[in-house]
């Protein structure tokens, strides 16, 4: 690390000023002071200053609770000079305070909120917060009303219940403020609440005058935003949530706009690669929140089953679902598929480097690729099989047989056993035809693992990217870095392709692509580490390597290993994300975290051309321990 000793002046990168944070109890605060000998203290508290004015500092959060503002106060000195300094930050506020007596709803903690399609009979959950002791009811605009349950042991195991008029009385108080209940989409419940008779999806069809709110507009509903607070009336027709104490009542419109479907409407999935975190795949999930399950490529489609907000509902099959954005679909009006589609003739054929594997379908449908060693399976969901003819091909010995499985009335199964390991794969869709292209692993010489290898390395960033306490930008550290390890791979005889070679900007899709179009054989993404509020920086610092498809997981082992010997940091371990530049499937792919930004000592190195070769080396040793060990 080298010794600065400039003027004194306070320099705050992170939390920038007057930024939200998360962290209520305690959170870090980093940064320069212009000067290795400074002295620093930040609201009284004496805060290490590294040898090139760098610090970093663990403290409680300032400020009042309650408070939404708050101030980080900086002095810096050195002999008879002083630099003082304010940092001002905004403060997560504590939920709203519910007291018994008046009757009161926190409006911010009610959910559902937003537009919502649903099927007949699906359970609707709401949630809300409220004046404890109080009771709680939802107005339906047919009448019926719903009580919803106090969260307590009381009423552990209570559900709420449709009622007509009176609460039950093993409900009706308790000490928590949070109360819950379900919901069922059944017709008739209210024009405006529960809309049956209108499509949603169709053409021209307005929420406007489905949504209980006169102050949201049409923009706000697709992008789920929260509803006012206070609107100036309940327009007539809405659902209303009614809390009534011994002394007081009050009520509010349930922020929820809800449809029920009357048919299942067809979408195309249809990736946007210029948006922002985009990598040509459409992602598919197990719930609307949860993590990645399916990948899907454009062209793929479905009927849909149902909305919440920005997320929208497939039908796989008759018993599984998926959740993809809404803003990565194309709805085909006017077009319906059938209940099922049929498998027809399936033909392999070989070549050099890859085993091609052609489906013929009526149109796309969802699917999945799975591998397990040498045997890969396509599932095609919501399919039957009509395949009398299975082509193999002429010879290829990379193909030991194949064979179909119809594991439910509307799922289908290609078994295709390897005789090796495939490298990778790639799905598209052809006119009438699913393409599933099967990657052949490539000849690796053991004395020379490297030689005549095509690896892709990818600097991390820009866009985004973190920033270390004496302003070194990731992006300009992961590319110092890259290039050296460049020069290494080239040295070994492996041809290099680079993602970026400048300080310019390039989109996540633009960077996979390039090394899939250019038949990489690895994809290495190198990138430094930064953490979010509230986590211990001295506590949870290191190297790890992540990636997501399973045949990755090797190639994480290997560089892990090899970067922590190079580097000397501690072992944060590999870890399994769903990362876009670890998501390639024609290639094993990794995104490693050698370093973290925000700590000084470990910005210093990244500056330092020392411990960016090291850095290097470690990608390097483990790349050419991970082919060594596929070699012939």
């Amino acid at each position: 690390m080298s010794p600065r000793s400039g003027p004194l002046a306070i320099d705050v990168v992170y939390p920038p000023d007057s930024s939200f944070i998360a962290a209520r109890d305690s959170n870090f605060i980093f940064g320069s002071v212009g000067n290795g000998n400074a002295r620093l203290t930040i609201n009284g508290y004496e805060v290490a200053v590294q040898p090139n004015g760098a610090f970093l500092a663990w403290l409680p959060v300032p400020g009042v609770p309650g408070d939404s503002f708050a101030e980080y106060r900086l002095k810096a000195s050195l002999g008879d000079q002083a630099v003082d300094g304010v940092h001002t930050i905004r403060r997560p506020l504590p939920p709203m305070k519910l007291t018994s007596g008046s009757a009161m709803i926190d409006e911010t903690s009610m959910t559902p909120r937003g537009s919502w399609w649903v099927r007949e009979g699906e359970a609707i959950p709401i949630s809300l917060r409220a004046t404890p002791g109080a009771v709680v009811r939802l107005l339906l605009a047919s009448g019926d009303t719903l009580a919803l349950v106090p969260e307590s042991p009381e009423a552990s195991g209570a559900s709420a219940i449709w009622v007509l008029g009176r609460i039950p009385t093993s409900i009706r108080r308790s000490s928590s403020s949070r109360y819950h209940g379900e919901l069922i989409a059944q017709e008739p419940v209210g024009r405006a609440y529960l809309a049956p008779t209108l499509n949603p999806m169709a053409a021209g069809a307005s929420f406007d005058d489905w949504y209980c709110s006169p102050a949201v507009d049409s923009l706000a509903i697709h992008d789920g935003e929260n509803l006012p607070a206070e609107p100036s009336e309940i327009p007539d027709g809405c659902a209303v949530v009614e809390v009534a104490t011994r002394v007081d009542t009050t009520r509010v419109p349930l922020p929820l706009d809800i449809w029920i479907q009357s048919d299942r409407p067809v979408i195309e999935l249809h990736e946007q690669p210029s948006a922002a975190g985009r990598d040509g795949f459409v992602v598919g999930r197990a719930a609307r929140d949860a993590t990645t399950l399916w990948m899907w490529v454009p062209g793929m489609r479905a009927r849909v089953t149902g909305r919440r907000d920005g997320s929208v509902r497939l039908a796989l099959d008759h018993q599984t679902e998926a959740w993809v954005a809404l803003d990565e679909t194309v709805w085909l009006h006017g077009l319906t598929l059938p209940a099922r589609a049929r498998v027809e003739t399936v033909r392999f054929k070989g070549f050099t480097d890859r085993l091609h594997a052609q489906v013929f379908l009526p149109h796309p449908v969802p699917y999945q690729v799975e591998i397990d060693g040498n045997h890969l399976t396509l599932i095609l969901y919501g399919a039957y099989s009509n395949t009398d003819w299975l082509r193999y091909g002429a010879n290829d010995p990379f193909l030991r047989s194949v064979s179909w499985q119809q594991a439910s009335s509307d799922r289908y199964l290609l078994h295709i056993e390897l005789a090796e390991r495939p490298w990778g794969y790639r799905v598209r869709y052809d006119s009438g035809s699913l393409s599933l292209e099967i990657r052949k692993p490539p000849t690796i010489d053991e004395r020379k693992p490297l030689k005549g290898r095509v690896i892709a390395v990818d600097p991390g960033h820009p866009p985004a990217g973190s920033t270390g306490p004496t302003r070194l930008y990731e992006a300009e550290a992961n590319l110092a870095v890259a290039s050296r390890l460049k020069r290494m791979l080239e040295e070994d005889g492996a041809t290099v392709i680079m993602t970026r070679t400048d300080s310019g900007a390039v989109r996540l899709y633009d960077r996979t692509r390039h090394a899939e179009m250019m038949d990489a054989e690895i994809l290495v993404s190198i990138h430094n580490n930064a953490l979010p509020d509230g986590v211990n920086p001295f506590e949870n610092n290191g190297t790890s390597v992540f990636y997501f498809h399973p045949g990755s997981s090797d190639l994480a082992q290997a560089l892990q290993r090899n970067l922590l010997m190079a580097m000397g940091l501690r072992d944060l371990g590999i870890g399994r994300a769903s990362l876009a530049l670890a998501r390639p499937t024609w290639m094993p792919a990794v995104l490693t975290e050698g370093a973290f930004m925000m700590i000084p000592e470990q910005e210093a190195a990244l500056r330092n051309a020392q411990f960016q070769e090291a850095y290097a080396r470690g990608v390097l040793e483990g790349i050419r321990e991970y082919l060594r060990e596929r070699s012939e």
